[in-house]
């Protein structure tokens, strides 16, 4: 794998490197003495970044390496934004317009061209010249020099639970016996050996549940053991200790200490072979290290067991040979077993604690989110105080486990437990991690955002043949499964499409990045002033900034070389983008419903950006009239909230030739000629009020793999022109042969019927992933062409009625996990969901909305793996035809019965009644299924009566909110 362009060790070196390659080229036409320049300074810097490298590997530098190591970090960024600037100007030179016309604007500009090449050649004579500074230096103080390190040693936390008294354990005893009782379970006979693993973050408190399990159940077992791995592990010295623990002795006149790694595990492996074993395999971190140890394992049929912990998923199901079963996921601990511990370790008791730490307590607790380590660890800092019930004490250690913990030596213990697993990173992950820094506290972090930034910070490798995108989401994955970021959601393929940052571990990333100078957090408009380093990378959490105190910051630092500029708050203060010269991110996020006019038309001088987001509700939106020079730009994502916040887009938007993503709000008219962004993968919202020449030009999008489309504007259309319009969006699917996302937000007559005349699914659909057609009454019943989507997995139908033959047509499709179905006439007959072999076989959502749910039928043996069961109705009717769809008992995976029920116009005893009735079912079904019931009161959901719901054919608007 390439090395990654940025890094947060080596700066932009990796960037640097590549470009004054790239610019020994012909095209930039350089005078010979930059060239000679280059050359030197392309050799010096590949030798530093060599020993960059090696100072990021080492885990305990000395300052005078970290001293130097900043230094060059400092010079490749500045560097690499004088280049970057001058490749600017050549790109933007060469794309001057050709013919007599371009003659004479080349010629005009000859001169200036000839200054501006001496202009570069002084200019790298400069940035020579401070190379040579550094390296001097390098070698004035001996950096180089192998300086031996003082061995610190310190105590593994982890025996610290291995050590725990049991009376002081908290949350631990349902999650043991829900182990034990898995151990002994079903999926491997009880005789046969069974490995279960533990997998979590770091200091959720594997250790201590897998050592409560060991001492509740060793008395049983013949030879049990338990034993650590480690990072770096010694093999040898492991399965030494197994059989130190399991009760071998070894031959005498043997020395033990001296056998391979073969000779230990033939030793282990014939020694456990007839005994029952029970071994611990504590923190292991790689499948490698587990491969070898599990040679020494026999499978014996004498009852063995045996446990892992690990910090990353993959490794989990390595060890339980991908017997996903008997994979245990650890949860933090509740807000009531959280809070036990916390006053247990600091009072002995929860009573005594004084009623006016509450409130302290309870913030500190939030903080913990959950994490015993954390927990504990806090908790001992309070409980060795003299002045413990002083609430200023109980304040301070608040404000510590804020951005400043730091500066808290006693909080050490629990930052080297995280600091395990940032350690454990490879370079591009820690680099890729330390951004999460720029995302507030709590906040929800959209996993396509993120890595698009990413790409846009050049954070990935590149590698031949693979999208960045693709590689990007392999690294966000690798996060995940390596704990060190928690997901939020999931979509319904079951990949995390949302994550947020544990507190503790935001704080270690925050520490990190102040001593990399990686990203700079400003809270105060004023801190700024003075501010000693240069900042690269900016986020700023704004609610009260006025324009005099955002002018005096601007003023007081240097901006131009700032990389990503993030911000949130409800302040609407934007600072001028002019002085942000080399910005590649930038993310705006105002919250409330301030209603203020947001002046973004200095975006258009920001030629380097790759990835723009605003998300401004409330906020009305002023858009630079061109943009056409920001050719580098990738997203361009505009969020105003429901009504139209937005003049008009940039004219020559069309002109942005690399751009990837395009969204913005519903209502919003594209300019023409939208055909000309041929790089298009992403489309929303797409409305047809666009112009004719819009809509056809959707046919050259080719690349496109999601569209939305939407009919939000107050249309004004002849029935003709509005027909053609449709067809034309029909037409345009014909040429989007990589189409895979398409969702229809339309009760457009004429768009629905374009799709009812297809007798089959044309083949630019086969595709298809995600299919949504939602609004009030889109297809009259589920069409027919809808079996051959083979591929779909996510599936959302508005129909007016559905038969026998619809829910058959469903029931066909193969890879579909995710149904929604709005029935919008009450049905009149029963709608049988059929059972057996081979239908919906891997369905796993099932939603649907209903005027009588009563009518809905399971057979036995139907949806076999469903999992979540959603029923939407209205009470009004309870009485007169309300029941519990029939057979929800034949749904064996069934693990949650969601209800909504539409309450306008009910009676308070129906709706009593229907959420008895249904809490009732769940009881009885044999998995005894959670039931959520809410009763929505603000609108029906659907009419009774069918006749009624016809008049509404164009006038949807209010039931889109239902859905």
């Amino acid at each position: 794998m390439e090395a990654a362009v940025v890094s947060a060790s080596g700066g932009a070196m990796g960037s640097l490197l590549r470009k004054l390659s790239e610019l020994l080229t012909a095209e930039y036409k350089l005078l010979k003495e930059a060239k000679g320049q280059i050359m030197f300074l392309k050799a010096e810097l590949e030798s530093m970044y060599v020993f960059m490298k090696k100072i990021s590997d080492s885990e305990e530098p000395d300052d005078q390496d970290k001293c130097w190591a900043k230094e060059v970090r400092e010079l490749s960024y500045d560097i690499e934004d004088s280049i970057s600037e001058f490749m600017l100007r050549v790109e933007r030179d060469s794309s001057k317009p050709h013919g007599f016309k371009g003659f004479i604007t080349r010629s005009t500009k000859l001169l200036t061209t000839m200054n501006t090449r001496h202009e570069i050649a002084k200019e790298f004579e400069g940035l020579k010249i401070r190379v040579k500074e550094a390296s001097e230096r390098r070698t004035r103080y001996k950096i180089d020099d192998t300086v031996p390190k003082q061995n610190n040693t310190t105590i593994d936390p982890r025996l610290l639970a291995l050590h725990a008294e049991t009376t002081s354990l908290v949350g631990v005893k349902g999650p043991r016996d829900q182990l034990i009782q898995l151990m002994d379970g079903e999926g491997v006979p009880a005789h046969q050996l069974k490995v279960l693993s533990i997998v979590g973050f770091g200091g959720l408190g594997k250790t201590t549940l897998a050592n409560e399990i060991y001492h509740k159940l060793e008395e049983k077992f013949q030879s049990p053991a338990f034993v650590s791995v480690s990072q770096k592990p010694n093999i040898r010295k492991i399965l030494r200790s197994i059989l130190s623990q399991a009760g071998f002795v070894a031959p005498k006149d043997t020395n033990i200490e001296m056998w391979e790694e073969s000779e230990l595990i033939i030793a282990l492996k014939n020694f456990l072979l007839d005994k029952r074993y029970l071994i611990v395999i504590d923190d292991i971190w790689d499948a490698s290290a587990w491969d070898i140890i599990r040679c020494a394992l026999p499978e014996n049929t004498n009852g063995s067991r045996v446990i892992t912990t690990t910090r990353i998923e993959a490794v989990a199901r390595a060890c339980c040979s991908n017997h996903i079963e008997c994979v245990y996921k650890m949860k933090a601990l509740s807000d009531q077993d959280s809070r036990s511990l916390f006053l247990k370790r600091i009072f002995g008791s929860e009573d005594m604690c004084p009623s006016y730490l509450n409130e302290v307590s309870s913030e500190i607790l939030k903080k913990c989110g959950g994490l015993p380590l954390a927990i504990i660890t806090t908790s001992s800092l309070l409980a060795n105080q003299p002045n413990k019930l002083k609430k200023e004490r109980w304040e301070y250690v608040r404000k510590s486990l804020g951005s400043n913990f730091e500066v808290s030596p006693s909080l050490e213990g629990m930052r080297q437990i995280l600091n395990l697993s940032y350690i454990n990173l490879p370079h591009y992950l820690k680099t890729c991690m330390l951004y999460l820094g720029i995302y507030p506290e709590d906040y929800t972090i959209d996993k396509n955002d993120l890595t698009r930034q990413w790409v846009a910070e050049g954070f990935i490798c590149k590698e031949r043949g693979i999208d960045p995108k693709d590689i990007a989401e392999s690294y966000f994955n690798e996060l995940i499964n390596r704990s060190m970021i928690l997901p939020v959601d999931t979509d319904y393929n079951g990949e995390v499409i949302s994550c947020r940052v544990h507190d503790m571990m935001l704080d270690l990333i925050l520490h990190k990045s102040r001593e990399e100078n990686f990203i700079t957090i400003i809270d105060d408009m004023q801190d700024m002033t003075g501010h000693q380093n240069k900042i690269r990378r900016i986020s700023l959490n704004l609610d009260d900034a006025t324009n005099d105190t955002a002018d005096t910051a601007a003023r007081s630092v240097q901006l131009s070389q700032i990389r990503t500029l993030a911000r949130f708050g409800t302040s609407s203060q934007l600072l001028s983008f002019k002085l942000f010269k080399h910005l590649r991110v930038l993310g705006i996020e105002i919250s409330g419903w301030s209603n203020p006019s947001l002046d973004f038309t200095g975006i258009r001088h920001l030629f380097q950006l790759r990835f723009l987001k605003i998300v401004a509700e409330g906020c009305h939106v002023v858009l630079p009239s061109k943009i056409g020079d920001l050719q580098q730009l990738e997203t361009f994502d505009i969020r105003t909230g429901i009504a139209p916040r937005i003049t008009k887009l940039p004219s020559d938007i069309f002109n942005l030739s690399r751009l990837l993503h395009l969204a913005i709000p519903g209502y919003v008219i594209l300019p023409d000629r939208i055909g000309n962004m041929k790089s298009l993968r992403t489309l929303g919202q797409f409305d047809l009020g666009n112009s004719l020449d819009s809509i056809k030009g959707l046919r050259e999008l080719t690349n496109l793999t999601n569209l939305e489309i939407s009919c939000g504007y107050e249309y004004k259309k002849s029935g003709d022109e509005t027909a053609a319009r449709c067809w034309q969006v029909v037409h345009a699917f014909e040429n989007l042969c990589n189409l895979r996302h398409l969702h229809i937000c339309s009760n457009n007559v004429f768009f629905r019927s374009c799709f009812d005349v297809w007798r089959s699914v044309p083949a630019y659909f086969f595709h298809l992933q995600s299919f949504h057609a939602k609004w009030l009454s889109w297809f009259s019943r589920v069409p027919k062409w809808i079996s051959q989507l083979h591929s779909i997995y996510d599936l959302y139908l508005t129909v007016q009625e559905v038969l026998e033959d619809d829910v058959g047509i469903l029931s066909q499709l193969p890879s579909l996990i995710h149904l929604v179905l709005h029935i919008h006439r009450a049905p009149e007959a029963k709608i049988i969901i059929p059972g057996g072999s081979g239908l919906f076989p891997v369905l796993k959502h099932f939603r649907v909305a209903c005027g009588r749910i009563s009518y809905l039928t399971f057979e036995a043996e139907t949806m076999p793996q469903l999992e979540r069961l959603e029923l939407c109705f209205n009470a009004k009717g309870w009485d007169r035809y309300g029941a519990v769809p029939a057979g929800i008992e034949h749904l064996p995976g069934l693990k949650e019965i969601s209800v909504v029920m539409g309450g306008r116009g009910a009676k308070e005893s129906n709706q009593r009644a229907a959420e008895s009735a249904l809490r009732d079912t769940a009881d009885m079904h044999p998995r005894h299924p959670v039931a959520n019931i809410k009763v929505s009161k603000g609108f029906e959901w659907f009419s009774d009566e069918p006749e009624e719901e016809e008049e509404e054919e164009g006038n949807g608007g209010s039931s889109s909110s239902s859905t």
